[in-house]
């Protein structure tokens, strides 16, 4: 079937007057999958596929010829999938929708997803990238303020004192806190600074609507982007403007005032719950190390997880890491973080220093969320990818340029001197 469908995109291809006509058609799948991506809250049914997987397959699709063109970070990836694959099988609790789910995301999201987005500049990809983030987290924003309810396929959480847990165009306020914590890095390719500013702000906000403290996993991207701001004086600015502001309009509107203090309540009451959180996870966690002799080949599947712990607990293992042990299985978990690690530095190596930060970020983010066939967790990989594959291939060009300005030197050298 997947043979069949590449074959007519082809065909549709081949069929335009020019290719340049294909690249746009590719270029406007690819920018709204990049767009739609993020929001898995605007999805079709309760499954885990959103619109933005409809747009990114037929992107990638119409960018076929990319895919022969494997990176050493891919095989450890690709290597895994069999396993993957067979711990869903194996797993009696399991569907047929998840052995798809699983093939879906790890034999085309993570190995190929970057494909789509070839055809992109960094800072045009980033941006594109970005926006879709602010929208999701002005979202968030309204909803902390109340102006705005639960939005599609997605779960809110009433707190005490009538705050809510905003999850923007997110499925939960975990998945809001993890599409955001990472990407402050990536304000660095960001060229115009008062771009940078209104990126950085809205995504400020959209995170402190998550009232989440896993968002103190965003300090490191933070932290390096204002390490490397060319403009930290600017920063320093905007930032006391902001405050000020935000002082004025508690101060003559009754309606911020009483958020405010359902925000601050809410954080109290959080706090004080903070050490029966800690030990909540941390004993699911002990709990779940008693399954990992089941998976010395193969995992128990993500229903066989699924039942397994929250037969115990109610919920199931928080940490990423962790559920990716438990459901695919050890060798696979190995691959899978083998290729995470190549990627990582291979973008650190190439000069896309940032990207890797960014990607880093997202794994310590990772460790705060349940692992997921959703694709919205595997976005920064596939930023990360095409910017790196962007690098390299901008690399083999100036590679072969200087080649050949090399021979043309050396055959002007063996030239016979004329009088």
């Amino acid at each position: 079937m997947v043979s069949c469908l590449v074959f007519v995109v082809r065909l549709k291809i081949h069929s335009f007057e020019n290719r340049m006509q294909a690249r746009r058609l590719q270029q406007v799948f690819a920018f709204a999958a990049l767009l739609m991506l993020p929001w898995p809250a605007l999805r079709p049914a309760a499954q885990s596929i959103t619109f933005g997987d409809l747009l990114l397959l037929p992107a990638i699709l119409l960018n076929i010829d990319y895919v022969g063109k494997i990176r050493g970070w891919q095989i450890p990836l690709l290597a895994s999938l069999p396993l993957i694959v067979l711990s869903q099988v194996a797993d009696p609790d399991g569907s047929i929708i998840g052995v798809a789910q699983a093939v879906y995301i790890f034999g085309v999201v993570l190995p190929f997803g970057w494909v789509a987005f070839v055809n992109f500049r960094p800072r045009t990809l980033i941006t594109g990238f970005l926006f879709s983030l602010s929208v999701s987290a002005i979202v968030g924003g309204l909803q902390l303020g109340g102006f705005v309810g639960q939005v599609g396929n997605q779960s809110i959480w009433a707190l005490s004192g009538g705050a809510i847990r905003s999850a923007g165009l997110s499925i939960s306020c975990s998945g809001l806190c993890l599409s955001l914590s990472p990407v402050f890095a990536l304000l660095l390719y960001v060229p115009d600074y008062r771009k940078r500013m209104v990126f950085l702000l809205v995504l400020v906000l959209g995170l402190l609507a998550t009232l989440a403290k896993s968002t103190i996993f965003a300090s490191v991207g933070l932290s390096y982007y204002l390490f490397k701001e060319p403009n930290r004086r600017g920063v320093l600015v905007v930032a006391a403007i902001v405050l000020a502001m935000c002082a004025g309009l508690f101060t003559v509107s009754p309606r911020i005032r009483n958020a405010t203090n359902r925000v601050y309540d809410t954080v109290t009451y959080r706090v004080d719950k903070a050490g029966f959180s800690i030990y909540e996870r941390t004993s699911t966690l002990r709990f779940s190390l008693r399954y990992l002799s089941r998976c010395a080949i193969i995992g128990m599947g993500t229903e066989g997880t699924t039942k397994e712990l929250q037969q115990h607990f109610g919920n199931t293992v928080h940490v990423f890491h962790i559920g990716m042990l438990l459901i695919v299985g050890f060798p696979a978990a190995m691959l899978q973080w083998t290729g995470f690690g190549m990627l990582i530095v291979s973008s650190f190596r190439s000069g896309q220093k940032p990207a890797a930060v960014m990607l880093f970020c997202h794994m310590l983010a990772l460790c705060t969320m349940t692992m997921l066939m959703t694709s919205f967790q595997y976005v920064p990989f596939m930023i990360c990818a095409s910017i790196l594959n962007y690098q390299l291939r901008h690399n083999e060009q100036v590679a072969t340029i200087r080649q050949q300005s090399a021979r043309v030197a050396a055959r002007r050298r063996a030239l016979p001197a004329t009088a």
